[in-house]
């Protein structure tokens, strides 16, 4: 018993008193609870009982000095709310259940009440005591774990499963995501199980749980309904393809040998699958629709994959067919390339390939990507695929350039799972196995490869930027980025996406996004091209926007290698009239819906030396312009369908160098003052006109069109300048850096030359043409130096004639000397033989010395 008073009433009788605190004390000492008195009125504790070290682990001296030591046993996390419970209840009244950290680090759980003793509101005593339940809240924890999960995968149970699938329902309604239901099966497991025995039986089961949870993603959900009936939720699902895939995974995952006890378990297991919300609005719903899927797969036979609905399952066997196609077309060799040149905008000529592959498939014919591509994303063939892509663009070049072809430069186009840091290395492998110039091949990627995860990428294309190889952007303006965005990037080039394009005509804010886009990127000497030029008229815009260089079907399409090398061997290209190179009449075009109007203004202009169109409304008047290059529009305002304001606001957006006038007996004031100032209408005439006035106002405009141009063309011919002065720039830049390299290689290659020369052990000197000392290593020095250095002496100050006369002599030979009182044999060896330099080498080897 530890108690540090006597606790006795004064005046009692002493053996009285003697006999309670003997039977206190034994039945306290005894106690298996830890047990201990707080006198009130001296703020310490009076007693405590041995059961306070075994439960908490701390001596009972401890409470004794400090009656809130057992305050610093409690758990962390506990801790505050105990403090907070403690101060509400200074005299008892506290039954909490807390976690205590013991001095050796084991974790316990109490059961802690206090209560008072004595009588009236301010009692003598208070009393506390701490029960150990840590085994029973064990045993809680334990039966509530096996009421959650499966006793022999740790999977969720059928029950944690419902509730979790209930849970994973909300956030895909909340959200508007499919979601997917997969049950699996192993196939004759009853017969299997009878022969593995219950103890393997589990074994089997919580291996190929492991696996499963293994292949799944963080974000799916997998259960065990019972024995051998596994469940899978998967999340943010996409299209039929995409969970075919990845629920043959899981069956591959399964069917993967298995070794337990050196015996060998093939295992296969059936799925069937529904999906929310086609097949189901709430969990038993989906599970049974699942469950009825799965039922048909083990009827089927083993290995067996069913949807609910019958049609998603044909799409899936077509989704496993397609992937053990591609399969055999990589094994097989039925890929092929195709490549669609690049042309300039400035000269014509093909600039570039870009190589397409294709798949010429046994039964379906010449397949192009759009076909099959999803699919190699899906499998991870897009890796061993765009590889062969590549290796194969890199030796169809070198095999050009070796049949004496000018080098063409090719771009490969990389997908999202190539662009990892493996990738430095294969491409400086496939340039170096296959010879081909790293400046002639370009690495295309898309917007959101470069907006998924920017650090890395920023860091592998830096690496491949190194290797000389070229890179671009393509379908630029389709994704999230922006042109400041791409600066963090090594880019050379950026391509207008296709969508862009197709409508650059029709569309005002198609051709505006388009300029603004060139003129960005020739801000940041970047160039730039088009793709899915398809028509004369978006040829034309886009020259006359300054576009680097156009690719589409209006030059050619994709070419089978030998029709690409006859276009490149014929140096086909643009011809002038689509450069819009060739001389050309000033051109003018009349939109008026009279025609009384248009002959009378064709013969009024027709000395004027103008080639004059017309057009009878305004969308008659864009196809014109689509087609022809036009300095000025002269244009009615009252027009069906487009009046001329609007017309001449479209044509402003799509051809701003136009100069555009109004020709018009209605006065729209409002209107016309609008386009006016913003720049839609240079001028606006009334009819009926007065010739002289209207021939006077449309010259000016053709003065004012001419000098436009001309500003353009300086403005061109100093944009060409930069760039080249640019190019000009980081080309020195790099033979300054590569001569830099060779100087800085030299002098170690000297250094290390002086070194050897150094350690020698033979008198070795270079001699000039005139005689003269110009190299000399130690040996040397310390025999013929006499104190002074040898650099810079004449040899006849230290050589015997006889010496002097061999050196004049046969250079060639070896001759034995006498030097300085010793015998050598001199060699003697001229120099120039494979560099530029001159003069004789001289080695003294000792007699002696072989």
């Amino acid at each position: 018993m530890v108690m540090d008073r006597e606790n006795s009433a004064p005046g009692s009788d002493p053996g009285s008193s003697h006999r309670l605190r003997e039977q206190f004390s034994l039945l306290a000492d005894n106690m298996p609870e830890s047990f201990w008195l707080i006198d009130v009125a001296e703020r310490r504790v009076a007693y405590v009982n041995p059961a306070y070290e075994t439960i908490w682990g701390a001596r009972p001296e401890e409470l004794l000095q400090d009656r809130f030591s057992w305050l610093n046993y409690i758990h962390p996390d506990d801790r505050d709310r105990i403090r907070s419970v403690v101060v509400q209840n200074p005299y008892g009244g506290i039954d909490e259940q807390i976690r205590i950290i013991r001095p050796d680090g084991e974790l316990r759980w109490l059961r802690l009440r206090s209560f008072t003793v004595g009588e009236g509101d301010r009692p003598h005593t208070i009393a506390g005591i701490a029960y150990d339940i840590t085994p029973a809240v064990l045993a809680e924890a334990h039966i509530q774990h096996l009421s959650h999960f499966d006793s022999v995968t740790g999977l969720p149970n059928r029950t944690l499963f419902l509730e979790r699938l209930h849970d994973a329902l909300g956030r895909s309604r909340r959200h508007k995501q499919p979601m997917a239901l997969a049950t699996l099966a192993i196939d004759r497991f009853k017969l299997q199980s009878d022969n593995w025995g219950y103890a393997t039986s589990d074994r089997i089961l919580a291996a190929l749980g492991r696996r499963l949870h293994d292949t799944l993603r963080d974000e799916d959900i997998l259960g065990c309904l019972g024995e051998d009936h596994f469940a899978m939720i998967l999340a943010e699902v996409g299209d039929v393809a995409h969970i075919s895939h990845a629920v043959r995974r899981l069956l591959e995952a399964v069917a993967a040998p298995l070794e337990l006890d050196g015996q060998r378990h093939q295992i296969t297991a059936s799925m069937g699958v529904a999906m929310f919300p086609d097949d189901g609005d709430d969990g038993e719903a989906l599970l049974h629709g699942a469950e009825l899927a799965l039922l048909r797969a083990l009827e089927k036979g083993p290995g067996s994959l069913e949807f609910n609905v019958p049609e998603l399952n044909e799409r899936a066997r077509a989704c496993q067919r397609l992937e053990a196609e591609l399969h055999q077309a990589l094994a097989q060799g039925e890929f092929l390339l195709h490549y669609q040149p690049k042309v300039s905008c400035q000269h014509g000529r093909i600039v570039a390939l870009e190589a397409l592959i294709r798949w010429q498939h046994p039964q379906r014919g010449l397949l192009t990507p759009t076909d099959f591509f999803a699919a190699l994303e899906q499998t991870g063939l897009v890796i061993p695929v765009g590889n062969w892509v590549l290796r194969t663009a890199c030796v169809q070049m070198k095999t050009w350039m070796a049949q004496g072809m000018a080098p063409v430069p090719v771009t490969v186009n990389l997908s999202a799972r190539q662009l990892r840091r493996e990738l430095v290395a294969e491409v400086e492998g496939i340039l170096a196995e296959t010879g081909l110039p790293a400046h002639q091949l370009e690495l295309e990627l898309t917007e959101s490869m470069l907006m998924e995860n920017a650090e890395e990428t920023a860091m592998i294309l830096g690496q491949v930027k190194t290797l000389g190889v070229r890179l671009s952007v393509g379908n630029f303006g389709t994704g999230y980025s922006s042109l400041g965005y791409l600066r963090r990037f090594p880019i050379d080039s950026l391509k207008v996406g296709r969508a862009f394009v197709t409508d650059i005509i029709a569309d005002p804010g198609d051709a505006s996004i388009t300029r603004a886009i060139i003129d960005m990127a020739h801000a940041l000497h970047l160039k730039v091209a088009a793709v899915g030029v398809e028509t004369e008229g978006q040829l034309g815009l886009l020259i006359a926007n300054h576009c680097d260089e156009i690719q589409g079907y209006y030059f050619s399409r994709p070419l089978p290698a030998d029709e690409a090398l006859c276009m490149l061997t014929e140096d086909r290209g643009l011809t002038q009239q689509d450069l819009r190179q060739s001389k050309r009449e000033p051109t003018l075009l009349l939109v008026d819906d009279e025609e009384n109007i248009l002959s009378a203004l064709r013969r009024l202009l027709r000395r004027e030396g103008y080639r004059v169109l017309t057009a009878s409304s305004g969308g008659e008047g864009l196809d014109v312009l689509a087609r022809n290059e036009v300095d000025v529009i002269v244009s009615d305002q009252r027009m069906p369908g487009m009046t001329g304001v609007e017309f001449l606001r479209r044509v402003k957006d799509l051809y701003p160098q136009t100069v555009r006038l109004v020709l018009s007996g209605y006065t729209e004031l409002q209107s016309v003052t609008s386009a006016i100032n913003e720049g839609a209408i240079y001028k606006f005439l009334t009819k009926p006109w007065d010739d002289e006035q209207l021939l006077a106002n449309i010259r000016e405009a053709f003065r004012r069109k001419s000098l436009s141009d001309e500003n353009l063309r300086l403005a061109e011919e100093v944009r060409t300048a930069n760039r080249s002065l640019a190019e000009s720039n980081a080309r020195l830049q790099a033979l300054l850096s590569e001569k830099g390299h060779e100087v800085r290689r030299d002098e170690t290659i000297l250094d290390v030359l002086h070194e050897a020369l150094q350690v020698l052990p033979w008198p070795l000197l270079g001699l000039d043409d005139n005689d003269m000392v110009a190299v000399a290593n130690g040996e040397a020095e310390a025999l013929l130096g006499s104190g002074s250095l040898l650099l810079g002496a004449r040899v006849a100050d230290f050589f015997p004639p006889e010496v002097l006369a061999f050196l004049h002599g046969d250079a060639t030979a070896c001759q034995t000397l006498t030097v300085r009182g010793g015998v050598y044999r001199v060699l003697c060896r001229p120099m120039g033989r494979s560099s530029g330099s001159r003069g004789t080498i001289v080695l003294l080897c000792p007699q002696g010395v072989d």
